[in-house]
């Protein structure tokens, strides 16, 4: 049997069965790992960006940069924690021009400097593409991190943004279509939504952060949870793109926002915070289903696999 084969939620539970983290910490699937410290927990995240996997040869260093360390950031917001320290580890080809280097080390500091990130260390190593490995930690007071784990039947479903904006760039970008530059940097310079998770905190039972598709990323939490969720498509804020259908929005990823589930008591102060909309509910189950003028309808796979 190979890789592709299994999947890339098929090899990381066949990596994850390997190893069973002590008691009191969270390890392999969630956002992030969480580890208890005194009176916080630190929050732990790690991605690889691969050239001609998830970044172009020819893309702007410096917006490269500022994904490559906002995507992670995006992964402690969804556990609604604040991060704090940054690794980056950079393979390169030794002929890469330095204007290169710098303009992508000033996009990184920038995204750095705008959430408060102090990059402490990394490694360098030559190679003959760009793979991009960037390791951030946040923190969080001790319980207070949200997981994919604790959504609770009858909690509405909430988004943040629009769905669909950087899948819709990333297909103007390949079609090389003139103008949407607003979609294009949707997908190119994405923004965490670190301020948004921590007024939602308080009142959510479960986050996180749309990076595969937002209907693969509900079955994570269905999957985490054991739970079902009711996605409602009048409800859903698509993006306004008419050269993409709103079911490959769907399944695009690389949106970067939030969802959450949170109690159905606080519906109305989510409304009225105008960070979030209701897009549906959790309920009895164990999968997602998206429901259309009143009917079930199914859309097969849906989200972005590696393998």
């Amino acid at each position: 049997m190979r890789v592709g084969e299994i999947g890339e939620f098929g090899l990381i539970n066949r990596i994850k069965r390997y190893f069973e983290p002590p008691e009191g910490i969270i390890g392999i699937g969630d956002d992030c790992a969480v580890i208890p410290f005194g009176e916080k927990e630190l929050l732990v995240t790690t991605d690889a960006l691969v050239e001609g996997v998830h970044f172009f040869e020819s893309s702007n260093p410096y917006l490269l940069g500022r994904k490559s360390l906002s995507v992670n950031i995006s992964d402690i917001a969804a556990m609604a924690g604040e991060p704090k320290w940054a690794f980056l580890s950079l393979s390169i080809n030794r002929n890469r021009d330095l204007k290169w280097i710098d303009e992508f080390v000033r996009g990184f500091s920038d995204v750095a400097e705008d959430y408060g990130v102090c990059l402490l260390g990394g490694d360098t190593t030559s190679s003959d593409r760009v793979v991009i490995n960037i390791t951030v930690v946040g923190e969080n007071d001790v319980g207070e991190s949200l997981r994919r784990g604790s959504a609770k039947i009858g909690d509405v479903v909430a988004v943040t943004g629009r769905i669909g904006c950087s899948y819709a760039g990333l297909v103007a970008i390949e079609r090389g279509l003139g103008g949407f530059n607003e979609l294009k940097l949707k997908h190119l310079n994405p923004k965490p939504r670190v301020v948004e998770a921590l007024r939602v905190k308080s009142f959510a039972d479960a986050m996180i952060d749309i990076s595969d598709g937002l209907v693969q990323d509900c079955g994570h939490i269905c999957r985490e949870s054991r739970v079902g969720v009711r996605l409602y498509w009048e409800k859903i804020p698509f993006c306004h793109a008419d050269f993409v259908t709103q079911e490959e929005m769907l399944c695009g990823g690389e949106d970067y926002e939030l969802l959450a589930c949170i109690e159905r008591r606080f519906e109305e102060k989510v409304k009225g915070m105008g960070d979030f909309v209701i897009i549906g509910e959790v309920v009895n189950g164990d999968a997602v289903e998206v429901v259309r003028n009143g009917e079930v309808i199914h859309i097969k796979d849906c989200g972005y696999k590696h393998f």
